[in-house]
């Protein structure tokens, strides 16, 4: 709940809809507390929102949330936003190829999405604005472990003080950028839609940096600002990480030139034991986030100039393709490039998502009439960002965030207590979850049935086991990468499951790809031309997603962005390797620069983690090249088993030899498949966002290989 009495008023009387804030209004961490007896009950409120010249007046009526939410299903959206038209070549050569697909009849690995809904044309904030009008009442964001719950208008309305706030009190400007470390917190939209609101661009970053890192991302991204729990939340089983020695290189000035100030969000986590008090707010370079959430002025937020200018589409329109994300590249090597995503970028992308996955703000099966989405990924990562975040609130659905890290139990635990209908997650975390025999059988999961697993490759024996165990039969996959916003190709609820397990789906609306030769020219060209279907070459992507380039890097984004010298067209290099079929059905084969060359045979490790997978004692695997002397490169693979065939389990007798698994692959794929070396590890190390860290895996498949062991 809001507060103060002005605040909580403007939840509580409905006579109070167009209150102008003629008095103090405090957002405070009592916001909407929430309590599992009171979770499931319908909110009776209406939307809390100041009506400015665009809105309905009907928000100031006196009603129940069932009629809030009858008028607001009747109330459309302005069409009036959606200003672009799809040439007509455009229209004659999708429709070409959207005939062929449907027939079966492709013959070219080229295909065009959907190009008859158009575009969104204004930025974030404006759509949050247009979402508050439509579902203002509905739930936006639980936070489970925060006993927190907001409605569209409460998050419309904290993220325009936090938004005005922020722009007052640090200073910040349009185009400035503002860096975030956080756990998964509902500060983290609210911040998320506040800087979108005053034209800030978002830099997430990744609360698994180490200090080195901490400080090359700040530094590169050029970040006026610094909003950091004192403690950082690293997941189940690991100790919550002191960042006291950052947050002090952030206010010395020299370490990071361009932090101004650092504010301080409360910390869920314990204090690790044996470490010093974390910094405390002293009013001057470090602040109290608390402090960014009051309202103290006689006039609607909404009416500030910081935010008023932007609510008018004729203006925020030119906004829309502003820089909103730094986006760091998901990368498991060396630091990530930052990739810079527009308003544009992010507001379509989410919403195509949203609408593919099927979300809806009228679910007839859960209590409260809406799709419940938990989402245990990271908020610094796009799957948080845009997948979750962007996904949900296009399309009316509520998100839950069950704990600041991924931890499967309390995921579990999230999908039981609020009754979700949907979940999200990379394939890491799904096969985490199969493990919870005991919690699966507490049932509670009867609701589920959408969702995305992406992120990695899927193995298609896991998709299985999730649709059965979980209820999710409308679970979809999604393929992208951080700088096509992210997602280009999508399964759809609807395909069958063989579609589902054996490809990542087909192309998104407004979307265009190509399967393409992985090898340049002598004169370092790359050769656009599509190759045939079947063909396995690079994927490439062109269309509205593609990011503005590589924060400081222009040689790098002349590499990843390759124009068509014929149509112009700038098409996005993407590094994975893939096949088409006649259906325009794309199939990830890998990584090219994972390929596994043995004997001059091409080896996608992909297909040999899938065969692995599908054995019924392994849980995950995960496949690398290592050099050898005869072949050049020799299969290793690393393998963790089903916990009850671990040391002590009551099928470790029963555990399969290396041999036993040799042959599997054999039968399935054939000798030259098999993999040399067979490691069996108890957890594959990872990064932050659940993908496996395949160059840590190398690496320690080079040491075992030496010490004679695998065999």
């Amino acid at each position: 709940m809001l507060a103060t009495r002005s605040a909580s008023s403007l939840l509580t009387k409905s006579t109070r809809y167009s209150v102008r804030w003629s008095v103090s209004l405090r957002w405070s961490s009592s916001l909407q507390q929430s309590t599992s007896s009171n979770s499931q009950q319908q909110q009776t409120i209406p939307p809390s929102l100041t009506p400015l010249s665009s809105l309905s007046s009907s928000s100031s009526q006196s009603q129940s949330q069932s009629q809030s939410q009858s008028q607001s299903q009747s109330q459309p959206l302005h069409t009036s936003r959606y200003l672009n038209s799809p040439s007509p070549e455009d229209l004659a050569l999708r429709q070409q190829v959207v005939n062929d697909s449907s027939k079966g009849s492709l013959k070219l690995s080229h295909v065009i999405g959907d190009l008859s809904t158009p575009l969104y044309e204004n930025t974030t904030g404006r759509f949050l604005h247009e979402l508050a009008v439509e579902h203002g009442p509905r739930t936006a964001i639980v936070s489970v472990h925060q006993n927190k719950r907001l409605s569209y208008a409460d998050l419309h309305n904290v993220s325009s003080i936090l938004g005005i706030n922020i722009a007052r009190k640090l200073n910040i400007k349009r185009g400035d950028r503002v860096a975030v470390c956080a756990g998964n917190l509902w500060e983290y939209p609210a911040m998320q839609m506040a800087l979108a609101k005053i034209g800030a661009v978002l830099v997430p970053l990744n609360p698994a940096f180490t200090d080195t890192q901490f400080h090359a991302a700040l530094n590169s991204s050029g970040s006026k600002a610094l909003f950091i729990q004192s403690h950082l939340s690293r997941g189940v089983r690991k100790t919550a990480k002191d960042v006291t020695g950052l947050i002090r290189a952030a206010t010395d000035g020299t370490i990071l030139p361009t932090v101004e100030r650092v504010v301080l969000l409360e910390s869920v986590v314990e204090k690790p034991k044996g470490v010093n008090e974390p910094a405390q707010p002293d009013g001057n370079k470090i602040l109290a986030f608390k402090d960014f959430l009051e309202w103290n002025e006689p006039t609607s937020p909404h009416e500030a100039p910081e935010i008023k200018h932007i609510l008018d589409p004729s203006i925020d329109a030119q906004y829309a393709s502003e820089t909103n994300n730094m986006q760091f590249t998901s990368g498991t090597t060396a630091m990530p490039k930052i990739s810079c995503l527009t308003h544009r970028n992010l507001v379509n992308n989410g919403r195509l998502i949203g609408q593919r996955l099927n979300l809806s703000a009228t679910n007839a099966k859960h209590p409260s009439g809406q799709d419940f989405l938990c989402a245990p990924v990271p908020m610094f990562h796009c799957f948080g960002l845009i997948l979750t975040n962007m996904a949900a609130f296009s399309q009316g659905a509520a998100i839950v965030y069950a704990a600041e890290a991924f931890d499967a139990r309390r995921t579990m635990h999230a999908v039981r207590q609020e009754q979700c209908t949907g979940l999200q997650g990379v394939p890491t975390m799904f096969a985490a979850e199969m493990e919870l025999h005991d919690e699966l059988q507490k049932g509670g999961h009867e609701l589920l049935a959408k969702g995305i697993c992406a992120g990695s490759s899927v193995p298609i024996e896991l998709m299985r086991r999730v649709i059965d165990t979980l209820n999710l039969s409308q679970l979809t996959i999604c393929y992208g990468m951080t700088e096509t916003s992210p997602v280009s190709f999508m399964t759809t609820p609807f395909d069958t499951l063989e579609r589902r397990c054996e490809s990542v789906g087909s192309i998104m609306p407004h979307t265009e790809a190509r399967i393409i030769s992985a090898q340049m020219g002598s004169d370092g060209t790359v050769d656009l031309t599509p190759l045939p279907i079947g063909e396995k070459g690079e994927i490439v992507i062109a269309g509205y997603l593609l990011q503005q380039g590589y924060h400081h890097a222009p040689e790098q984004t002349r590499e990843a962005m390759v124009r068509d010298p014929i149509t112009n067209k700038l098409w996005m290099r993407t590094g994975d390797e893939g096949q088409m079929d006649e259906f325009g059905y794309l199939k990830v084969t890998g990584r090219i620069k994972d390929l596994i060359i043995r004997g001059g045979e091409n080896l996608h490790p992909l297909e040999i983690e899938n065969v692995l997978f599908a054995h019924p004692s392994v849980s995950q695997a995960s496949v690398v090249g290592v050099p050898d002397e005869k072949y050049g490169e020799a299969v290793a693979a690393f393998v963790v088993l089903h916990e009850e065939y671990h040391a002590g389990g009551p099928k470790e007798s029963s555990a399969p030899k290396p041999d036993e698994l040799r042959e599997f692959v054999k039968e399935k794929l054939g000798h030259y498949m098999v993999p040399k070396y067979i490691f069996y590890v108890p957890d594959f190390p990872k990064t932050a966002s659940g993908k496996i860290r395949k160059v840590d895996l190398k690496g320690t498949a080079l040491t075992l290989v030496e010490q004679g062991l695998g065999i």
